[in-house]
């Protein structure tokens, strides 16, 4: 092997080592891998009611998956990722869960439609409600 392809692997082999395939961030599984595509969008801008820390949640019916409004951005969870866009009607491209602002991720668990773990993010891992109200 030539110098520059040796370089080549290493500099690849440190990317890949860089982010662990399995890890998890506020309880939500990192790792982007081949996501379905992203759900139907909104048609008509969905009634929200806001949630602590500046999060506004989507409480239409019609809206069958987990949606939320932070800023500018809006933020959807099905099927196990997250995806985000400038407006309610997409496009929508799928973020790993460390992209997503950690007031969305922990929006309490009696605000989603269908929250992943049915308790705040880390509680069961650690089993100390205090430390996630935290932030630990």
């Amino acid at each position: 092997m030539t110098r520059h392809a040796i370089r080549w692997a290493l500099a690849a082999l440190m990317c890949a080592s860089c982010v662990v395939p399995g890890t998890t961030y506020l309880g939500f599984t990192t790792g982007v891998d081949a996501a379905p595509p992203p759900p139907a969008p909104v048609e008509v801008e969905p009634a929200l009611a806001p949630a602590p820390g500046g999060v506004y949640v989507v409480t239409d019916p019609g809206v069958p998956y987990d949606m939320f409004r932070f800023g500018t951005s809006w933020y959807v969870y099905s099927a196990g990722y997250w995806y985000r866009s400038p407006n309610y009607r997409g496009p929508y491209a799928v973020v790993d869960v460390r992209h997503v602002p950690r007031e969305v991720v922990t929006v309490p668990p009696g605000r989603w439609k269908h929250h992943p773990h049915h308790e705040p993010p880390g509680v069961a891992q650690r089993g100390h409600p205090e430390g996630w109200a935290r932030g630990e």
